[in-house]
C-alpha cells in the first residue's frame, strides 16, 4: 500500500527582503556593463579605427625588427625580432642581400637554399621556447622569436663593404615584404 503525503504549500517569507540593496547590486552591474563595453568599443577604435574610419589590422603582414645586426670580421651578424604578424604562421625570410650604399647590384647574397643549410650552432636564439630555425626554403621566424644568426661574407664582398664604411642589409619575406637596415662595421 502507497502512502501519499500531501503536498506542502510554500510559505511566504518572514522578515524583510533588503530592497535597497538589491537595486545597488543591480545598479552596479549596469553601469559595470556600461563601462565594459565602452572601454571595448573606445580600445578598438583606438588600436585598430573599428569602428569610425578603416580598419587597421596590423597583424596581418609580419614584421622583422633588423635593429641590433653587426659586421665583425667575415661575418655579419644578423639580429632579427619579430613582435607582431599573424601568430597562426611564421614568417619565411627566403632571401637575405648585402648592399653597399654606392651600388645599386647586392655584394652579397643568401639564397633560400643557403638560408636552409645555416647549421644551428650559427642560431644563437635569445628566448627558450620560441626559436628561429631553418626550413626547407630559408628561416623559419615564429612570433615573438629573437636570434641571431651568424653568416659568412665571401672576401671580395668584404672588400667592398670596407671600401664603402656601411652596408644595407635586405631581408626578404615569402610574402613579398622586405626589411632593410643599415650596418656598420665594427
Amino acid at each position: 500500500m502507497t502512502v501519499y503525503s500531501p503536498i506542502q504549500q510554500e510559505t511566504p517569507v518572514t522578515g524583510s527582503v533588503d530592497v535597497r540593496r538589491h537595486r545597488r547590486i543591480r545598479n552596479h552591474s549596469l553601469i559595470m556593463i556600461v563601462l565594459g563595453v565602452f572601454f571595448t568599443l573606445f580600445t578598438y577604435q583606438y588600436y585598430h579605427h573599428g569602428l569610425w574610419g578603416k580598419l587597421n589590422n596590423y597583424n596581418k603582414l609580419p614584421l622583422l625588427v633588423l635593429k641590433g645586426t653587426t659586421i665583425k670580421g667575415n661575418e655579419l651578424s644578423l639580429t632579427m625580432y619579430r613582435p607582431n604578424g599573424p601568430d597562426t604562421y611564421g614568417s619565411f625570410v627566403e632571401e637575405v642581400t648585402l648592399r653597399v650604399p654606392s651600388s645599386s647590384s647586392p655584394v652579397e647574397t643568401w639564397t633560400p637554399s643557403q638560408l636552409s643549410q645555416v647549421s644551428p650552432a650559427n642560431i644563437k636564439n635569445a628566448f627558450k621556447y620560441q626559436h628561429i630555425k631553418t626550413g626547407p626554403w630559408g628561416l623559419v621566424v615564429p612570433l615573438a622569436a629573437k636570434a641571431t644568426v651568424n653568416l659568412p661574407i665571401s672576401p671580395a664582398a668584404m672588400s667592398a663593404i670596407q671600401q664603402a664604411g656601411m652596408a644595407q642589409v635586405t631581408v626578404d619575406d615569402v610574402s613579398g615584404v622586405a626589411w632593410t637596415y643599415g650596418v656598420s662595421l665594427k
